[in-house]
């Protein structure tokens, strides 16, 4: 039963709203956060058979050895200056050029065979918004498809059977 999220969420301030909101999904999770990866390592085994990792913009990465013990699973919710996740990048295009971005939901896994992306929104940034505004609006979308995939994250044995079909804005 998945008993435990373990957060890594970059950003302190952030830590304490996305688990009070899994919390109103499932009132029984316990919360490991303020982690780094390294602190992972001593995390207890049976800790990990019960729990799911949560990577909320977060640029850490999760070892392997602990992938493996999640009983959960790995998810990580990231955006990307990009209209098509997972090809690559235009020669000529920079991301503070970028006018289309990704707001991505991927699991995590040490086969990059079985990545898969279980929530996708792409949009348009509006022609001549600033960098700050644009950051906003990408953390507002990053925020909202995180809100509407947290009952499953609280809830659910997997992220995968949700069925999700990507939005284009």
């Amino acid at each position: 039963m998945l008993r435990t999220i373990i957060l890594l969420t970059g950003v302190v301030q952030r830590r304490l709203a996305i688990a009070n909101l899994l919390r109103e999904h499932n009132p029984d999770l316990s919360f490991c956060s303020g982690l780094r990866t390294a602190d992972l390592a001593a995390t207890e085994p049976e800790t990990l058979r019960e729990a799911r990792l949560v990577s909320f913009a977060s640029d850490d990465i999760v070892p392997q050895t602990l992938l493996l013990q999640l009983g959960y699973g790995a998810y990580r919710f990231y955006a990307a200056p990009e209209q098509y996740p997972g090809l690559p990048q235009a020669p000529d295009e920079r991301e503070e050029d970028a006018c289309c971005f990704s707001v991505i939901a991927q699991s995590m896994t040490i086969w990059p065979d079985n990545k898969k992306v279980v929530g996708l929104e792409t949009f348009t940034v509006p022609q001549g918004t600033g960098a700050a505004a644009r950051d906003r609006l990408i953390f507002a979308r990053l925020a909202f498809l995180f809100w509407s995939m947290s009952s499953t994250i609280a809830c659910a044995a997997t992220l995968e059977s949700i069925g999700r079909t990507p939005a284009r804005h």
